[in-house]
Formats: C-alpha cells, sequence, structure tokens
C-alpha cells in the first residue's frame, strides 16, 4: 500500500513537471518540404533576448535583438528532429535587456514619481520586509498615496508596457497579476516599473516617449497591495532575466529612503 501511495504520487510530480513548461504564443513551428524552423515573432519594443535550451545537449544560447522582429532562430531537417520531439528536448524564453549586461549610467540622478509641491511617506523602501526581498524588487521604494493622486515619470523614456484595466487588489499573492502598471525603457538600458494604478489610470500607452516629470498616471490599490500606494522599482538586465538595482533619487540613494519618513518634490 505505502509503496503504491509512492508511485501515485511520483505520477503526480511528472505530470505537474511535464505541464509546467508551455511554448510560448511567440514561438511558431513551421515544417516545410524536408525542413523543420522555429520562427520568433518578437514584439518587443526595447531591446531584448531569446534565450534557447537545448535539454538533450545542455546548452544553451542567446540572440539579442534591437527592436521587433520576425526571425527563423532554428532549422532542422525532417530526419533529425520533428515538432514533438522539439517541444520536449528545447525551452525558449523572451526576456528584456541584453543577453550580455552592459554598463548603465550608476550616477544618474532620477525624480521623484509625483508633481512639484507634493510630499508623501515612505511605506516600503529597499529590503523592506513586506514585499521587497526577492531579485526583482529588493531596491523598490513604496509611496503612500491616496487613490488618483498624480504619478509622473523619474527619468526620459519609452514606454515598452502598461496594464489599466483591473479593479482587483488585495493584500495576498493572488492578486500579484493584477496590478495596473507601466513599464519604461531608458536609453542606458535601464528599466522601470510603476504598478498598482487605478483602473484606467494610465495616461500612456506602448511606444510612447515619455519626459522626466510628466504625469503618467493616477495612484491605486491593484494587485499584490496592502493600502493604497505607488510601487516603482528599476532593473538592470541579466542573463537570468531583470533584477532590481539602486539608484539615486531626488539626489538622495535609494537606500536611504526609510519606512516612516517624507520625502518633498520641492
Amino acid at each position: 500500500m505505502y509503496i503504491r501511495a509512492l508511485l501515485i504520487c511520483f505520477l503526480l510530480i511528472s505530470c505537474a513537471q511535464k505541464k509546467a513548461y508551455k511554448r510560448p504564443n511567440y514561438i511558431k513551428f513551421k515544417t516545410e518540404k524536408d525542413s523543420v524552423f522555429v520562427i520568433i515573432n518578437n514584439n518587443v519594443i526595447s531591446t531584448s533576448f531569446l534565450k534557447i535550451e537545448n535539454l538533450n545537449k545542455n546548452k544553451t544560447q542567446f540572440i539579442d535583438f534591437t527592436k521587433p522582429d520576425t526571425l527563423t532562430v532554428l532549422k532542422f531537417h525532417k530526419s533529425e528532429i520533428d515538432t514533438i520531439a522539439l517541444d520536449k528536448h528545447y525551452r525558449f524564453q523572451l526576456q528584456y535587456g541584453n543577453s550580455i549586461p552592459k554598463a548603465y549610467d550608476t550616477l544618474y540622478n532620477y525624480g521623484l514619481p509625483f508633481l512639484k509641491g507634493k510630499r508623501y511617506k515612505v511605506l516600503q523602501g529597499n529590503n523592506g520586509s513586506f514585499s521587497h526581498r526577492k531579485p526583482t524588487s529588493r531596491y523598490a521604494i513604496d509611496f503612500k498615496m491616496k487613490i488618483g493622486q498624480e504619478v509622473c515619470a523619474i527619468r526620459d523614456g519609452v514606454v515598452i508596457q502598461t496594464k489599466s484595466d483591473s479593479d482587483e487588489g488585495g493584500n495576498s499573492e493572488k492578486y500579484m497579476d493584477k496590478a495596473n502598471k507601466i513599464f519604461v525603457f531608458h536609453k542606458d538600458g535601464t528599466y522601470v516599473q510603476y504598478a498598482h494604478f487605478k483602473k484606467d489610470g494610465v495616461l500612456v500607452q506602448k511606444g510612447d516617449s515619455i519626459k522626466k516629470g510628466q504625469p503618467i498616471g493616477y495612484s491605486g490599490n491593484t494587485g499584490y497591495s496592502s493600502q493604497p500606494h505607488l510601487h516603482f522599482v528599476l532593473y538592470k538586465s541579466s542573463k537570468d532575466g531583470l533584477i532590481s538595482i539602486p539608484f539615486i533619487l531626488d539626489s538622495i540613494p535609494s537606500k536611504n529612503y526609510k519606512k516612516g519618513k517624507y520625502a518633498v518634490n520641492k
């Protein structure tokens, strides 16, 4: 009985692992005559790279992009492989940034993300215990804002992604994907994400060029959020994806923005 239970458990785990990977919709397989092609339709308008893992040979390769592109990334003869084997033995992941991380401007002085004359309390700073412990959020800052306060760009950039259709939020990670947000690319290769906007509270759209200090949306309480606030975080690229970085905000290092203190945009 015990052995049977173990076998069932093993089968369930195996099934879960097999279902864990699903080929992303930007990757298509095409067969033509005696060939099998792997094609990427990359719509990212900033720098990006495709990570290709060959599980059989334990090899990884990277293809970098500087703009949107449709490209054949792999080609095989039908005698080598079919599309079923491709799904079994290859993994594809499109990431923002460059596969070989480049130097960025560590001395750039970012502006406060709200209007002149306004002051807001820091709700959570770098390494905050509530939600700033992961590589993607370690150096984030949260400002306590009532719903509907104007959020401003902290640097010139190009908007590469937005979401504004959510009205859901709460103190649980199940709401993580429900946050309304704006994602922006900077000329030195860094990125910034602003999050938790109210529903329909995003004022910009993908492809827009924005200026430092420009109003870009209205604060809210969507997503994984314990109360209305603005969350923003700076990123650099790595081979494993974007990771958060420390920065200078209104001439002050981000680590000095402590919980309970106020920031004033004079």
